[in-house]
């Protein structure tokens, strides 16, 4: 099938004309009139990305690589985004309290040296 064809067949879905896909694909309205009329044999992969994201499709079903998803697979697909960046945001979170952990202790150490080195005047760098 042809991907004006299906350009066509998401934006009836969608219930939208050729000027509100234009607005909400940010691509002009005469490259969109020429994409879904099929005079445009091979239009750009931005505005063909564009309109179908405007579309709220997705390019791997225009090309037939996977099938369009139900609507609880979108929410169940969603959660699984939410809770790998969830995990992902956990993670960096517990090195931060480490890398934090590990300065806090690394400034004792110092402080605690120099005190040391003050407190004994007669060794170390500071000497009377």
């Amino acid at each position: 099938m042809a991907i004006h064809n299906q350009l066509k067949q998401l934006k009836e879905k969608r219930k939208l004309t050729n000027q509100q896909l234009s607005d909400l694909s940010g691509v002009p309205i005469g490259t969109v009139n020429r994409i879904l009329s099929g005079q445009t044999d091979n239009p750009s992969f931005q505005s063909v990305c564009d309109m179908v994201m405007a579309m709220d499709g997705s390019l791997d079903e225009l090309v037939g690589i996977k099938e369009e998803a139900s609507p609880s697979d979108k929410k169940s697909s969603s959660k699984e985004i939410i809770q790998l960046y969830e995990g992902i945001i956990a993670d960096k979170e517990k090195w931060m309290i480490r890398l934090f952990t590990c300065c806090c202790v690394l400034t004792l150490v110092l402080i605690g040296i120099v005190a040391f080195d003050l407190l004994n005047p007669h060794i170390g760098f500071f000497q009377s």
